[in-house]
């Protein structure tokens, strides 16, 4: 009878110590369809396995999408429940983390902040502390129709200038409305459409301290008209000041029009929906100061509650390896790595994707405040009240001055109470 015991106890050591040193723990993980479906989750079920058999740690993912992600993640945040690692949009980052919800991050542990594209890594940090980590990026270019502008005679304007000088001769061409495709008062992103046109023009959001509203300045004025008057002058059709973003892409993508400012993700919906689209992507034209674009992109950040966080911790540097991360952007996401070490890969020094990335390389972050979507919501609301301005006829020079300062004016309530 003893040694039948011992026997037993003999097996059971067998069974359950390698069960207790490879099932160590599982995380949860949300992230947004940053992929199709056929593709991505795949991809993260491959990688979850490859992970667990490296580390013991199990991840359990769930894909939440961007319409309902805020308010899940909200919840998230005050019941401190829910994911311990999980994806944010750069513009979120700062809002989420002035909650307390997020887990402080001590940015050596993944390389240091030099690691990193740098409008990329500011979006993670909060009153100078980071509480996320950046994992890809996006910025914004101009594609254009080669054969369009072949035939009207012209080339990839250099300047917002010559952007109208190029159109005109397009409209020539093609007929009104032809040249130009641009969001309007239906696009969630609007402000990303303006600003890389108002930081051209030497303007800024805000001033310097980030205490007032700077966009109402000359530069913003004119920066503004410019952008009104794509559609007043003929070059964007009348029915872009009611677009949302597909809207534009799509009159783009379909060949209806010459010049779309998109992003690197219009890529793959360019290879399905018009695979024989003559196009090509430039930088974003140069306004009289500069030339500038719009970084955006997501971070990975971690729940403050998390009772996980060193696994939280593995499996974003596991994400961010120079092998995952290429492949994830490069074959999946089709956006950009916002880890510099990941545009070492030769992919990324290639047709468009050298324009991507030279462009990133000068992008800026919007401001890393809690407040931050209440200004941004103040600047979209006034411009579209332009936009509409515009479309019903209404818009005459002095339009812009009052939207734009009564935009300020709410920006200012709203930094007002910035803690």
């Amino acid at each position: 009878m003893r040694k039948l015991l011992i026997l037993i106890m003999v097996l059971m050591c067998v069974v359950l110590i390698p069960m207790v040193l490879t099932a160590k723990e599982s995380i949860t993980f949300w992230l947004m369809p940053n992929a199709p479906d056929e593709t991505h989750i795949p991809w993260l079920e491959e990688k979850a396995k490859e992970f667990e058999a490296q580390t013991g740690y199990k991840v359990n993912f769930e894909i939440i999408g961007w319409g309902e992600a805020w308010q899940k993640i909200s919840v998230a945040l005050a019941s401190q429940s829910g994911p311990d690692v999980f994806q944010v949009g750069t513009t979120w980052n700062p809002q989420f983390a002035a909650t307390g919800g997020l887990e402080k991050i001590d940015i050596a542990e993944f390389g240091g902040k030099e690691a990193f594209m740098e409008a990329n890594y500011i979006s993670t940090t909060y009153k100078g502390e980071s509480y996320g980590v950046p994992w890809f990026a996006e910025t914004r270019c101009l594609f254009y129709n080669k054969e369009m502008f072949s035939e009207a005679g012209v080339q990839p304007p250099n300047t917002y200038e010559e952007l109208k000088a190029v159109g005109k001769k397009i409209v020539e061409k093609f007929g009104e409305g032809s040249a130009i495709a641009i969001a309007g008062t239906n696009a969630w992103d609007l402000l990303h459409n303006w600003a890389i046109v108002l930081w051209a023009y030497g303007g800024n959001l805000l001033t310097p301290d980030n205490k007032k509203a700077a966009f109402n300045d000359e530069a913003g004025i004119e920066a503004m008209k410019w952008y009104a008057s794509l559609i007043v002058e003929g070059l964007a059709a009348k029915a872009c000041a009611e677009y949302n973003q597909p809207q534009a892409d799509a009159a783009f993508i379909n060949g209806n029009v010459a010049m779309c400012f998109m992003g690197p993700w219009n890529i793959a919906g360019i290879e399905q929906e018009n695979p024989d689209l003559p196009y090509d992507v430039v930088e974003p034209p140069a306004g009289p100061v500069k030339r500038a674009s719009f970084s955006g992109g997501s971070n990975l950040v971690i729940l403050k509650g998390s009772p996980n966080k060193d696994a939280a911790k593995e499996w974003i540097k596991f994400l961010l390896s120079k092998e995952n991360l290429v492949d994830y952007t490069k074959n999946l996401s089709h956006m950009l790595p916002a880890k510099i070490e990941a545009f070492e890969d030769p992919y990324y020094d290639t047709g468009v994707w050298k324009v991507f990335k030279k462009t990133l390389g000068y992008a800026t972050a919007y401001p890393p405040l809690a407040v931050w979507g209440d200004i941004e919501n103040a600047v979209v609301q006034e411009f579209r009240n332009i936009l509409t301005a515009v479309a019903s006829g209404e818009y005459s020079e002095e339009t812009v001055k009052m939207y734009l300062d009564k935009a300020a004016e709410r920006v200012n309530q709203a930094l007002a109470k910035e803690r």
